[in-house]
């Protein structure tokens, strides 16, 4: 197709780039199939990155085709507005009774944006109507610098970042951020855990007095950073904040968008956390990206707040609670039960992990293996002991390599992301760990074979 007949604006694309590109490799798919993907000419991709981290069960499952065309037969449409429908009343039954009963309330809605900017309205809105007077100027966000939680305004605002504010500046004023908890490349000049004493964790409580502590509202972090790079906190980093927060009346809200639903091993990455959060945003796997769907669950302490004439939740969005996005979410959520791919998750992701970090006892650009379940990262660097990271432009090549050999993965910077569906098995788990060895290897050889393939895909985009 000629670039002046595409009219699509792509999201988070070059697109005078990616135009050039379009017919390359998987620019573009047209079919799916379980763990894989596919092109226009038949070729077939290993699905590394879930195609945006959602589909956790793979794609062409007929439970969901069926659930949907059920219930658009049954009822296509309904509002959640002063009035209700079966699938919600379902789901939300249902989100309440897998994350155990530590949230008695859920509202529905289409996105993670949507589900986190919920939680930070519901957290102002919160404090505004407590009894206690002095809470009503808690108002400020804690995030963790280079966090990502959405695109809309308010969670856009809690990632500190210069490049967002240039694009899109002002952001919102009341957020604040502290450095992350990134192990291998400490923001706080430490060493190594233990040892550092955990400085990550305790940053919190020093930004909350610093902030002044009757002007934070809440606390949110993704449990494992995503689009950062797959950082990963010690175990008992969770713990420390989560006490912080209940120390200063700070309110813990957990961005589960990309970790919920198996993706780190267990069904919901926060479910053996002490304290709780108070909180709980989900999206991605609940449909598996089969349609739009994302929930905010809260406790009933939050909820209770929020009853009687004047106190209600002024929010709400025209799909909140759409019933054939609930009827997939339902039947999805079975799936992810009944096969016990959360369980699978942890099995497979520990394999793959372990053979990761086999691989990077011969590939020296590998400088750190991490992750939980099916959410891994590789950390390539040009100079182990330096940690110098490897260059954007020698990482992309690395991708598109990766994509010649049949494996489609997501990057960020230095860094190789991999999230595929959680039903893949051990086969799929040596063709992920071959890929990457292949396109890891150095030498002559190795690059001409590498320019080879490029050339042929090329070629083959060109014509097909």
């Amino acid at each position: 197709m000629a670039a002046k007949s595409y009219h699509l604006w792509n999201p988070f694309t070059v697109m005078d780039e990616f135009l050039k590109i379009k017919g390359f490799g998987p620019a573009t798919i047209v079919r799916g199939d379980g763990p894989y993907v596919y092109n226009a000419r038949g070729t077939r991709f290993i699905n590394g990155f879930s195609s945006l981290w959602n589909v956790a069960i793979g794609h062409g499952r007929r439970e969901l085709v069926d659930a949907a065309a059920k219930q658009m037969q049954e009822l296509a449409y309904a509002s959640c507005f002063r009035q209700v429908h079966p699938r919600a009343i379902e789901l939300a039954a249902k989100l309440v009774d897998i994350t155990g009963g530590r949230y008695q309330h859920v509202y529905l809605g289409t996105n993670g944006s949507e589900a986190v900017e919920t939680a930070l309205k519901m957290a102002r809105q919160y404090h505004r109507q407590s009894p206690v007077p002095s809470d009503h100027g808690r108002y400020k966000i804690i995030s963790l610098r280079h966090c990502y939680h959405g695109v809309s305004y308010g969670v856009t605002s809690t990632s500190g970042l210069d490049s967002d504010e240039a694009k899109f500046g002002p952001l919102l004023p009341g957020f604040v951020q502290i450095e992350p908890p990134y192990c291998y490349r400490c923001p706080y000049g430490k060493t190594q855990y233990p040892e550092c004493g955990l400085a990550c964790a305790h940053a919190l409580e020093e930004k909350i007095q610093s902030e002044g502590e009757q002007t934070v509202a809440a606390f949110i972090l993704e449990p494992i950073m995503g689009a950062y790079g797959i950082i990963v906190p010690p175990e008992e980093y969770y713990q420390v904040v989560g006490e912080v927060c209940r120390k200063h009346g700070a309110l813990f809200i957990a961005d589960e968008v990309t970790t919920g639903f198996g993706r780190t091993g267990k069904l919901f990455a926060t479910e053996d956390w002490n304290p709780a959060p108070d909180i709980l945003c989900l999206a991605k796997a609940i449909s598996s990206g089969y349609l739009p769907l994302a929930a905010t669950l809260a406790t009933d302490v939050i909820y209770r707040r929020f009853l009687g004439q004047g106190n209600q939740f002024e929010h709400g969005s025209t799909a909140s609670g759409h019933p054939v996005c609930a009827a997939v979410g339902l039947a999805n959520i079975d799936i992810l039960l009944n096969e016990r791919l959360p369980e699978n998750s942890a099995e497979m992701g520990a394999r793959l992990i372990s053979r990761f970090q086999e691989l990077s006892n011969r590939r020296m650009q590998i400088g750190d293996v991490r992750g939980r379940g099916l959410m891994i990262g590789i950390e390539l660097v040009g100079n182990r002991e330096s940690k110098e990271p490897l260059t954007d432009k020698a990482t992309f090549d690395i991708v598109l390599d990766l994509a010649t050999l049949g494996l489609l993965v997501y990057y960020r910077r230095n860094i190789l992301e991999f999230l595929p569906p959680l039903i893949i098995d051990d086969t799929i788990v040596d063709d992920i760990v071959k890929a990457v060895d292949t396109a890891l290897e150095t030498g002559l050889k190795a690059n001409l074979a590498r320019k080879a393939r490029l050339a042929k895909e090329f070629a083959a985009s060109k014509l097909g």
